[in-house]
């Protein structure tokens, strides 16, 4: 058995290895690249998930199968959770191919029923030992409320994660709702004589969507919703109840102050992008119909990439 040992950070390996011991005397070609910067994708069930990968130019597939169900690349919150590690043996292993053609990953590899073709040249596969380590983060988020996330940096240093002008804990730029008033911050924002301004209904100096009592009334905007929490859905949450049906609702209407008590807040829903960098460590991958073993310090498998909406619901 011939062992390599690669200790590198970065994942490159460009050999070829004779093994006289073959029948055949076959060259057997190891080509693998893929590092950081290759893309993942996701397939799988409930229990046994799949990230993948097909080099088309080399042909060389990559994949992990792990068990973990509560695994999707995403996570709710703002802060990211810690790294999962997930051990190497039985379900879990990493499988490298090279391909004697090339194929779609998404069908060579999701199908209840792989393909034929194109045939597998070589095959190694993980051994026990070792274990994966799956690094979750948001690289992109948005709460499209209709402001700039630079113009949501209130004390102006740069920093976004402490700007929270309702003190509910989700910061200004990925909050919807930027008073907690129930009134989206996107419908606040808006005037009918200047929609390039943020409305100020009440004159005070205080924008409506950081304004908490928006008519100045003395009644807090959101009490200003008659919102019955037993009789209606979390959709009807900052209504526009108008009780003397004069056009003007009841939250920018001075002259209304009748009283409601909500308690309830609306559910914070964002854009956001997730990334997951996959990156195994401790390595053995051992040649199927073979005799041949590539030891492995570090291998970064790539990173797979997810695009959602994401509920965050504000502190009490």
């Amino acid at each position: 058995m011939i062992k390599f040992r690669l200790l590198k950070f970065t994942f490159l390996l460009l050999s070829i290895f004779f093994l006289n011991a073959c029948d055949d005397g076959d060259i057997i070609v190891s080509n693998f690249n893929f590092d950081e910067e290759t893309q993942l994708d996701l397939c799988g069930d409930s229990d046994t998930k799949l990230l993948y990968t097909i080099d088309s130019e080399t042909n060389e597939a990559v994949s992990f199968q792990f068990s973990n169900i509560e695994f999707d690349g995403t996570f709710d919150g703002l802060e990211a959770p810690d790294s999962i590690n997930i051990p190497l043996g039985g379900n879990n292993k990493v499988t490298y191919r090279l391909l004697n053609g090339s194929a779609n990953a998404n069908d060579y590899f999701c199908q209840e029923v792989p393909p034929a073709l194109p045939s597998v040249r070589d095959e190694f596969v993980s051994t026990s030992g070792g274990y994966a380590i799956l690094q979750i983060s948001v690289i992109d988020q948005d709460d499209n409320d209709g402001i700039p996330a630079e113009q949501e940096d209130i004390n102006g240093d740069g920093n976004l994660f402490n700007d929270d002008s309702d003190g509910d804990g989700i910061p200004n730029f990925i909050d919807v709702d930027d008073d907690n008033d129930n009134v989206l911050t996107i419908v606040e924002i808006a005037t009918n004589n200047d929609p390039e301004s943020f409305a100020d209904n009440d004159g005070d100096g205080i924008f409506d969507h950081l304004d908490t009592d928006d008519d100045n009334d003395g009644v807090l905007t959101i009490n200003e919703d008659l919102y019955d929490p037993e009789n209606d859905s979390e959709s009807s949450l900052g209504a526009f109840d108008d009780q003397n049906a004069d056009g003007l609702p009841n939250y920018l209407n001075p002259d209304i102050t009748i009283f409601n008590e909500v308690n309830e807040r609306r559910v914070n829903e964002i854009d956001r992008t997730f990334r997951t960098q996959v990156i195994i460590k401790d390595v053995s991958l051992e040649q199927v119909n073979g005799n041949q073993t590539i030891t492995l310090e570090t291998l970064r498998l790539g990173f797979y990439e997810l695009s959602s909406s994401n509920e965050i619901i504000p502190l009490d």
